[in-house]
């Protein structure tokens, strides 16, 4: 494809979001207003070629952005002509080994959830005290899922391939370099280095040598909105983008996805609902607590960070159970309509991916607890919606033993859609639930947020977010409380017996 160009009036400007997500890339077309013109999504796939290794290959984010903007480009009455800015959003801990030439010195990619790394993760705090590594970087998940200790595996198990590399960039830093030829991160997605201070916004030197990452392996951080450049030759050939639009820096998607959200001020939260869910707050302090482990993040907004629990079994698991069972997710979430509150004694922990610090650690596996010869499908399907909002439950009870929560809560996210979700989430957190337009591509619309600014088509983030347009709540119900208050007790004693059993002994 050659490079879009435009020979008659210049067309409104507009701006390109793209969400490199778990499960695919998510597209945005932003006009002027913030609001979304057209989007458009490419999926690829996850491998799993050892216990606890979960992979994919950069080459197929860049191509799913490829496709991405080839089908906005149909979708757009001038194609991506009008394109001015490109903003990124990408899913945390992804470490890609770049080598001197730019190419990549590893084909794939350990992600979010990969836990390779416990041994290394072990030793390292056996040496340095870990609840004040948390307190200094608010790295909340499992320790082993830390990009600095992603690096000490390789160090040990690979050490040809870190020899041969020169940078370490997150997964829409490696998108960028692919763009504009440019390296960088910005601190949103270094806060999830491992060795991020979070007070001083900049990388611990003291941690970097006590985990032993090279320091020649960090990437500089700027700030979100900051101008990379402007495309390249090849990148406009490749995507169809006019060689005048610029690309910034971008962000780490659940911070892309809480901008794209409204969190713009101390107070304001949301859930996620995507391959993993959760709660997070936009705060002027980030909310620590070496017990529950509530993960932060540098926020892409200037002076504000967001701290999060969640659970990792999501729409992963639901994925997951469509297909062992050969159905879609929405025939299984028909089926589970019809079956009444409280899936008739069914319990599902869908930590199938693993969990979080709260939910036993990156080794606790998903369970069904009850299984009878009278469930079906719609049982089990139930279940795991009920798992699912429950798990997120004991998140924000852990939340706000530090803060509040709002009244109501915007829902983002694929799951958004799923009308029994909403309401078991209403009646768990017995709270409204929210469901905005535009929810299942917040984290793109975030991102083209920060490119509008970057691009100086904005003054500011607040201008760039379109206002929320809310498309229906979900309030919860006295019945539904009621049971989900009696659920939540059997959930607490089912996860601690699950994450005992499945705890890591000493030796191995």
């Amino acid at each position: 494809m050659t490079p879009t160009t435009w020979d008659g009036p210049m067309p409104e400007a507009i701006t390109l979001g793209l969400d490199l997500g778990t499960g695919g890339c998510k597209a945005v077309a932003v006009d002027a207003d913030g609001a979304a013109l057209a989007s458009a999504f490419a999926g690829y796939e996850t491998t799993f070629p050892a216990n606890g290794w979960h992979e994919q290959r950069p080459d197929d984010w860049w191509d799913a952005v490829r496709t991405c903007c080839t089908e906005l480009s149909t979708r757009l009455d001038d194609g991506l002509a009008a394109v001015r800015a490109v903003g990124l959003s990408g899913q945390s801990l992804a470490p890609v080994l770049v080598d001197a030439q730019g190419q990549l010195a590893r084909q794939t990619v350990p992600i979010w959830s990969d836990a390779r790394a416990t041994a290394q993760a072990r030793r390292t705090m056996g040496e340095l005290e870990e609840d004040a590594w948390y307190l200094r970087t608010g790295n909340g998940f499992p320790t082993e899922l830390y990009t600095a200790f992603e690096i000490a595996w390789l160090a040990e198990h690979e050490p040809d391939v870190l020899d041969a590399t020169t940078v370490v960039l997150g997964s829409k830093d490696w998108v960028n370099l692919r763009m504009t030829g440019r390296v960088a991160t910005d601190r949103s997605y270094a806060s999830g280095s491992g060795v991020y201070d979070l007070a001083a916004r900049r990388y611990d030197h003291e941690l970097v040598a006590a985990i032993g990452v090279p320091e020649r392996l960090l990437p500089e951080i700027v700030d979100p909105t900051h101008v990379l450049g402007a495309v390249t030759a090849d990148a406009a050939s490749e995507l169809g983008l006019p060689r005048e639009a610029v690309v910034v820096a971008g962000g780490v998607d659940n911070a892309c996805m809480a901008l794209g959200a409204g969190l713009l001020a101390d107070g304001d939260a949301y859930i996620a609902l995507g391959s993993s869910n959760w709660i997070t707050l936009a705060t002027r302090e980030p909310v620590l607590d070496p017990t529950t482990r509530p993960f932060v993040f540098d926020h892409v907004v200037p002076g504000l960070y967001i701290s999060a629990l969640s659970t990792f079994g999501g729409g992963s698991s639901l994925a997951w159970l469509a297909d062992v069972l050969h159905q879609d997710v929405a025939e299984l979430l028909r089926a589970a309509e019809d079956v009444p509150p409280g899936s008739a004694g069914l319990l599902c922990l869908p930590t199938l991916a693993g969990g979080t610090v709260l939910e036993g650690g990156s080794h606790v596996r998903g369970a069904f607890v009850g299984l009878d010869l009278a469930h079906g499908a719609g049982h089990l399907t139930r279940a795991v919606v009920e798992g699912i909002a429950l798990a997120l439950g004991r998140a924000a009870e852990a939340l706000t033993r530090h803060t509040e929560l709002p009244p109501a809560l915007p829902t983002v996210g694929g799951g958004a859609r799923s009308t029994l979700l909403l309401q078991a989430l209403a009646d768990v957190l017995d709270r409204t639930i929210v469901r905005r337009q535009g929810d299942a591509e917040s984290a793109a619309i975030g991102a083209a947020a920060l490119a509008a600014v970057g691009a100086g088509l904005k003054p500011d983030l607040g201008a760039a977010v379109a206002p929320a347009v809310t498309t229906g709540e979900t309030a919860p119900t006295d019945e539904g409380r009621e049971l989900h208050r009696e659920l939540a007790a059997r959930h607490a004693r089912v996860q601690s017996a699950i994450a005992a059993l499945h705890a890591p002994t000493q030796d191995a």
